[in-house]
């Protein structure tokens, strides 16, 4: 507990006008703001929390100080990283990205898997494809809870990561390995390994805002790019290049003891990786940055993303009116470029593009789109998140339907090009949305805001596979003939309307927005607390 009785009352400080803001990126607009410095219609914060600077000392004796701007955010700043967790910030980053590394091999090795799972019992293919749609809803509502018990100390993120590693692990894909109905595989594979894969990519996702608040867009994009080229060597795999079974298609008895191995691996990497995650005090900020006046030594990501007015609650950010925007677009595209996840490998199949093209193009899909979240989230602070989302989401929808047209061509190397672009340009908004829910409503609370927007990946999800399959099948259920087109223009269409939503309805909050959500949902001001070990 801080001992305040070894200081004097500490002399106020004000922050200048601009303290948490800095100048509008070229040219986007939409993602800048112009703020008066202090107007009559925000709530008056309770005593002792004015614009101050506060000396104070933590756990351990390590000195810090509390700043708070005109606007309301609070920042700690005076500690380092390897007084916080005993070693330097990079190392629970790189150990975020192995744990995605792993626990994206769910959903990126599922429609390279889904043909074995078939062939090996006699299921169809409707059914096969249905169970990627349970799975990403799965997955996906289950972060609004971890993200919850996070930030109220009550699961911390080491917990959280080693518990999601074990449930998708030996015990989802465990049931999956032994399956022979498809009722045992929804259980295993989607509810299961959805919720364990989803702990895992909400604990991990959320963790480099929190470390680099200063310089988040390559980062997330570097930690989140793992989730999509992590399955590259597994798809090789069961692409037959290593089975017995034949190329494209392992025998019954391969395929479980491959499932197995796999299980095996991701639950001993996610696990070794999660013991070494932990999140900094809350508010925390490198003392290398002046928070208040961070325009003076800044960085070229503050610059172009400036940060959030204040840390806002869950309840505060769906208060703004770009919160239901982001993620209506992003569920959108979600469902655009999960298309590819799910289908290229079998179109290139039933195009005759033969099993080698199909596998090499879906794996190069799946590598470029993990190698690409890291060049978005440089891109992005140059040009701003919005922009970069905007120019990505439009190429794709261009490649997505050239795809379509190479393998009508039947031409094997357009495809396999036109496909690792498309997987390139497939994977812009989960590193871009991450850092734009962070740049927007703050860090402290990320995790279930974040949360609360990757909650629409299960919309997304149902449009690009359930929902898909009806409109190039006709049937809900059951095994039909494959109508490609009216799937290809249909996923190219869902990427355009997100392309449009992020032109036209998604804005950076004002201050007089930030204002009326603070009024109608009031947050308790507490006191900082340390990082949760």
């Amino acid at each position: 507990m801080t001992d305040r009785r070894r200081y004097r009352r500490p002399r106020i400080r004000r922050g200048p006008a601009s303290a948490t803001r800095g100048p509008p990126p070229p040219g986007a607009r939409g993602d800048s703001y112009s703020i008066p410095a202090l107007v009559s219609t925000r709530p008056r914060l309770p005593r002792g929390h004015e614009p101050t600077t506060s000396r104070l000392r933590g756990i351990g004796g390590n000195r810090w100080q509390q700043l708070q701007s005109l606007t309301g955010r609070v920042f700690r700043v005076g500690e380092t990283p390897k007084q916080i967790q005993g070693y330097g910030r990079w190392v629970p980053i790189v150990c975020a990205w192995l744990a995605m590394c792993l626990a994206g091999l769910l959903e990126y090795t599922w429609d390279a898997l889904n043909g074995s799972l078939q062939a090996a019992h006699h299921w169809g293919a409707a059914p096969v494809f249905w169970a990627l749609s349970f799975f990403v809803i799965f997955e996906s509502f289950v972060q609004i809870g971890p993200g919850y018990l996070r930030n109220r100390g009550i699961l911390n993120v080491r917990a959280a990561t080693m518990i999601g590693g074990l449930v998708c692990g030996v015990i989802g894909y465990g049931i999956l390995a032994e399956s022979t109905s498809i009722w045992t595989a929804y259980l295993g594979y989607a509810v299961l390994g959805g919720i364990g894969s989803g702990m895992v990519y909400s604990s991990c996702i959320n963790i480099v805002a929190k470390w680099f608040p200063e310089k988040k867009g390559f980062l997330t994009g570097f930690v989140n790019g793992g989730w999509a080229y992590g399955a590259v060597p597994f798809i090789l795999v069961i692409g037959g290049f290593s089975s017995g079974g034949g190329i494209g298609v392992m025998s019954a008895s391969t395929v479980k003891t491959y499932i197995w191995v796999q299980a095996i691996i991701m639950t001993v990497g996610i696990m070794a990786a999660g013991f070494f995650l932990k999140d900094p005090p809350k508010n925390w900020w490198p003392a290398t940055i002046d928070p208040l006046n961070w325009q003076k030594h800044s960085t070229r990501d503050l610059r172009h993303n400036p940060p959030a007015l204040r840390h806002y609650t869950v309840q505060q950010m769906w208060r703004t009116r770009s919160a239901k925007w982001i993620g209506l677009q992003y569920a959108f595209y979600v469902g655009c470029s999960l298309f590819g996840v799910a289908y290229y490998y079998g179109f290139a199949e039933a195009m005759g593009l033969g099993s080698i093209a199909a596998a090499v193009g879906f794996a190069g899909f799946s590598l470029a789109d993990g190698i690409c979240r890291p060049i978005y989230g440089y891109i992005s602070e140059f040009i701003g998140r919005r922009r970069t989302m905007i120019y990505a989401y439009s190429l794709n929808v261009v490649f997505q339907l050239l795809a379509l047209w190479a393998g009508e061509l039947h031409n094997a190397p357009f495809f396999v090009v036109c496909a690792i672009i498309s997987g390139g340009l497939s994977g812009a908004n989960f590193p871009m949305t991450a850092a734009l829910v962070a740049d927007y409503y703050g860090e402290n609370n990320n995790a279930v805001n974040y949360g609360s927007i990757y909650a629409f990946k299960a919309l997304g999800g149902s449009f690009a596979s359930g929902l898909a399959a009806v409109i190039m099948t006709g049937t809900l259920y059951g095994t039909s003939h494959f109508h490609w087109v009216y799937g290809f223009f249909f996923g190219a269409a869902l990427g355009a309307l997100a392309a449009v939503m992020l032109i036209f309805l998604v804005k950076r909050p004002s201050e007089q927005e930030m204002e009326d959500a603070v009024r109608r949902s009031p947050q308790k001001v507490l006191a900082a607390k340390p990082a949760v070990v």
